[in-house]
């Protein structure tokens, strides 16, 4: 994967019911047909299948939070793993077109459950003794 020119097919889409002014639920999906398996410098532009839904809560016109679940198939592992979204936001600008969010599921997952879905987590492996040999 390093060291060559990689192409990746797939299809998706999202969609949207407003439930009322404040609230607003959202589904999404996305399919590739090849879900390659990377190290940790790749896996952050490395598009994998992946599905979930959302609700985008807003508090007010300038601030909101987006809440819910999302299943992909982890790059580094190769198997499917589920993360909370928890993106609290806030628009700014004219007309608030411009929104900044903060996604905190993934802090959050870490300090609930632990990082147990981390492939790349330090597993101390116990080693056999060694006795120095008698002369």
């Amino acid at each position: 994967m390093q060291s060559t020119l990689y192409t990746q097919y797939g299809f998706g889409g999202t969609i949207g019911y407003d439930l009322s002014d404040a609230v607003s639920l959202h589904a999404f999906g996305y399919y590739y047909a090849h879900n390659p398996l990377v190290g940790p410098a790749f896996s952050p532009y490395v598009s994998t299948t992946s599905y979930g839904g959302y609700a985008d809560i807003r508090f007010s016109d300038r601030f909101g939070s987006n809440i819910g679940v999302r299943r992909y198939i982890n790059p580094m592992s190769g198997q499917w793993t589920t993360s909370p979204i928890v993106t609290p936001y806030f628009r700014v600008g004219k007309r608030n077109k411009v929104e900044i969010g903060l996604p905190l599921g993934e802090l959050l997952k870490a300090a609930v459950w632990g990082d147990r879905d981390n492939p790349m987590r330090f597993r101390p492996q116990p080693q056999p003794q060694q006795h120095p040999k008698k002369k």
